[in-house]
């Protein structure tokens, strides 16, 4: 089970444009769920990537991961593995919300 402390989030207002293009590089990975602790998560089953992230391979970097039937959203800062469609093990995670959907 994957236990990850939850983040402390503080919005103030919208992003600046040199914040949204980083946000817009950054890799997410969605998939069904899953499993781990806040040193390794492992994302599992009907995994898909944004476009440009490593789909089969090692990464470094930071990476974000949604499981969509948990709901969980985590930020990723010791970059992973990549295997899709069937996993994605990232490094280093933090809570970052729930995802929707």
């Amino acid at each position: 089970m994957l236990h990850l402390v939850p983040a402390a989030l503080l919005v103030m207002g919208g992003l600046s444009p040199a914040h949204a293009a980083h946000a817009a590089s950054v890799p997410t990975y969605t998939c069904d769920t899953v499993r781990g602790d806040p040193g390794v998560a492992v994302l599992f089953g009907n995994c898909h990537a944004t476009p440009g992230a490593v789909t089969n391979g090692p990464f470094s970097g930071t990476a974000i991961g949604v499981a969509q039937k948990v709901p969980l959203k985590i930020r990723c800062t010791g970059g992973g593995t990549a295997a899709l469609p069937g996993e994605v093990t990232l490094q280093d995670c933090t809570d970052i919300g729930w995802s929707i959907g």
